[in-house]
């Protein structure tokens, strides 16, 4: 195909004569190139970490790295690509330099002022207890001349305060269909951005962080102050606020995976937690599937929600990448799979070998494995990195993203028996499994498994955005709640105001179909050395 040079004008076209099938190998390549350099969890916020690989690149933008990828025969050219690879350039070229501690040190020098002007007018207040005939009129002497001299001493003072802006470059919100590249853009962009205060990270994985600081400065509080009887509403005691202003101190950058929300908790933590991180100069660059306007859709008390939706508009440009090729997908076809149909006589005996005789499972021991919050959880495996589980295991127990990642941490092959297909009317069994796939696939798990289905039919009901609708209206219960006396309509005992995660599972399906192909193709384990 003609492929064009990005950003070059007296280099207008380069051809290339690679096969379709040399093509779609180096897609796999590319699109697994950047996951070994991830970190995760809370070792992952090290700077030294995440900037290790940046040395060679600091001089080069993203838009420069892609073309040389695609010179090289590594990538074929997307148009929808190039676009948002150069509005992440712009963004790269802004952040040259950045560092939000100035923002920082502004603000908490402006809130000590506050402090010590609050205090020293409780300390008058306390000094004048006996009853002053003659006070009234001296104060009202000393204002009228207070706003006779605004133009001089103390104008002056407050004008020679005064200092040059600090510029916060607008971030970026990528939203998208799966497989066209959101993720690696913005991966490359992290990587070449030359930035001491930088985190990338996966959403599920940060919302567990916040949640986790929340807990435990509350233990902290409750330990050194006691449980009180009055309600503080002073920032200096909202755990958001505190947890806000930690990360803004660490992080001037911070990229997020796979933005989206389902639950009502994170919804009403997002904008206050937001806001104090946009203020502080924290630029945000995320991926999604979703258009900002859509976020939460049809969610609990969404109303509460909306201004984060704004607050998020007004500091990230939000950019569609239009595109509809699974880069994903089209790598995968025609090459080796191990992922196993139980329909299949041929593929489960095949499957079933492949237990006994590569992997042994019939030696694995129990193991004990630490997640979040101080849990622990049982998982058979062997002495090599790999672990063997069946999907109600996994699926079927309320386990979340924390027991997950632990899992996708801790082993390098997963082996997962008898996935069953999975629709809407599943949706706490499919919304568990997505995560697990999520979170398998950013810590680059290789996976073994066998299903009821092929990835692309393993969802039912993934094609059609509107199911989820139909699922309501035909299953919902209109007896009153007795929790509280609410009056409470559900859906197969699940209130409607919970069918937010269930629209999102619409999109969740598409990414998940095809993250599975990718993990569990013989390319990827060949990446992995397995």
């Amino acid at each position: 195909p003609l492929l064009r040079f990005l950003g070059r004008s007296n280099q207008n076209y380069v051809t290339s004569t690679r096969s379709s099938s040399d093509i779609n190998h180096h897609m796999i390549i590319c699109q697994t190139e950047l996951k070994a350099r991830r970190f995760f969890g809370n070792d992952s916020f090290s700077s030294d970490k995440n900037n290790r690989n940046c040395n060679s690149s600091k001089e080069l933008l993203l838009s420069d790295i892609l073309l040389e990828k695609v010179q090289n025969g590594d990538l074929v050219y997307d148009v929808a690509q190039e676009k948002a690879a150069r509005r992440l350039s712009k963004l790269q070229q802004a952040l040259n330099g950045y560092c939000n501690q100035r923002i920082i040190d502004r603000i908490e020098e402006t809130l000590k002022e506050q402090r010590e002007a609050a205090a020293k007018q409780t300390n008058n207040d306390l000094n004048d207890e006996k009853f002053d005939p003659e006070r009234e009129e001296r104060e009202g002497e000393q204002a009228s001349s207070g706003r006779l001299q605004s133009s001089g001493k103390n104008g002056e003072k407050q004008k020679d305060r005064k200092v040059d802006k600090i510029m916060i470059p607008r971030g970026m919100f990528i939203h998208g269909n799966v497989g066209i590249g959101k993720s690696y853009l913005m991966d490359l962009f992290f990587e070449c951005t030359a930035m001491n205060k930088k985190r990338r990270v996966h959403f599920h994985s940060f919302m567990q962080d916040v949640h986790q600081r929340i807990h435990q400065l509350k233990k902290e509080d409750l330990a050194t102050k006691g449980r009180n009887f009055s309600v503080d509403t002073s920032l200096e005691s909202n755990p958001i606020h505190r947890v806000a202003v930690q990360l803004a101190d660490e992080v001037a950058l911070l990229c997020f995976d796979e933005f989206q929300v389902t639950d009502v908790a994170d919804a009403l933590i997002l904008s206050q937690l937001f806001s104090v991180l946009f203020s502080r100069g924290t630029v945000i660059v995320a991926t999604s599937n979703r258009h900002p306007s859509t976020l939460y859709e049809g969610g609990l008390n969404r109303d509460y929600f909306m201004p984060f939706i704004d607050l998020l508009c007004r500091h990230c440009i939000v950019h569609d990448i239009n595109a509809t090729t699974d880069y994903r997908s089209v790598g995968a076809e025609g090459i080796e799979s191990f992922f196993f149909n139980i329909h299949n006589e041929d593929e489960i005996l095949r499957y079933n070998q492949l237990l006994e005789e590569q992997f042994q499972v019939g030696q694995f021991e129990d193991q004990i494995i630490n997640t979040a919050f101080n849990r622990t959880l049982k998982v058979r495996a062997d002495g090599f990195n790999v672990a063997k589980f069946n999907f109600d295991e996994l699926c079927n127990i309320e386990l979340g993203p924390s027991d997950y990642r632990a899992i996708a941490q801790q082993f390098q092959l997963i082996i997962i028996d008898q996935i069953p297909q999975l629709s809407l009317k599943e949706h706490d069994q499919a919304r568990r499994f997505i995560t697990l796939i999520d979170e398998l696939y950013e810590a680059d798990c290789a996976l073994l498994c066998s299903a009821a289905s092929s990835p692309a039919k393993l969802f039912i009901g993934r094609d059609n955005l509107h199911d989820e609708e139909h699922f309501a209206a035909d299953h919902v219960e209109t007896d009153i709640g007795e929790t509280l006396g609410i009056d409470a309509a559900q859906s197969n005992g699940v209130a409607i105001s919970e069918l937010a995660s269930v629209r999102e599972l619409s999109f969740a399906f598409l990414r998940a179909a095809s993250r599975l192909k990718e993990i569990s193709s013989k390319t990827h384990w060949e990446k992995k050395c397995i």
